[in-house]
């Protein structure tokens, strides 16, 4: 089975990295305009801050050694469904829809670390759904 090439490692590294820069920063405008630090869901922001950020961090190291009946299949799912997150993030002001997009990136993350196809698709699709609700 082929794996992930390093091009596609790189850019979906990128990807959640992009994420976790967009929640980072999301965060930080809401306390800009008035959040207060040890508001729970501003501090459940920093964690999926990190996660996303983590998840970055290790991909290229784990996912080398994952085998995908389809890898191209398999990135362009992930790099659609991050993109998009990215997207609403910028263009939404509601804390719960940022930690649930971001929530829904990282299980995204975890289903890219397994190499099954078919998780990476639903996981993908999470996402999806966790935009437009």
């Amino acid at each position: 089975m082929p794996t992930l090439s390093a091009d596609q490692l790189t850019a979906i590294a990128q990807d959640f990295h992009d994420l976790g820069v967009a929640v980072g920063q999301f965060r930080l405008d809401r306390i800009h305009d008035g959040e207060v630090l040890d508001d729970p869901r501003i501090v459940q922001l920093l964690g999926l801050q990190f996660s996303l950020l983590n998840a970055s961090s290790t991909f290229a190291l784990q996912a080398a050694q994952v085998q995908l009946a389809d890898a191209d299949k398999a990135a362009g799912a992930i790099r659609s469904a991050t993109d998009q997150a990215n997207a609403a993030i910028e263009q939404t002001a509601a804390i719960d829809k940022v930690v649930t997009i971001a929530s829904a990136s990282i299980v995204l993350a975890a289903a890219a670390m397994t190499g099954d196809l078919g998780q990476i698709l639903a996981a993908a699709g999470g996402v999806k759904a966790a935009i437009a609700g």
